[in-house]
């Protein structure tokens, strides 16, 4: 089957959808190399599929710096005690 693919006109929530069919193919992801990139498991594949896919909406909804707010939410996360 062919993926759709995420072009200008695809909505916030098309992307949101996108972010959880990849998040379910990394549930069930193996161990194993991929068949794509050989040099790579299959896990690896996937969890770069869920970054790519969450970084294209973070684009989508007109974030301005994701390198600052991913550095952002790593401070934050790391005092966070909750």
């Amino acid at each position: 089957m062919k993926r759709k693919k995420m072009t200008e006109t695809t909505s916030p929530k098309a992307v949101v959808l996108a972010i959880s069919s990849e998040w379910r193919e990394l549930a069930e992801a193996g161990k194993e190399r991929s068949n794509h990139i050989p040099s790579w498991s299959e896990r690896e594949e996937e969890a770069a599929d869920v970054i790519i896919a969450t970084l294209t909406y973070l684009e989508k909804i007109g974030c301005n710096d994701i390198e600052q707010l991913l550095k952002d939410k790593v401070e934050f996360n790391s005092y966070r005690v909750d």
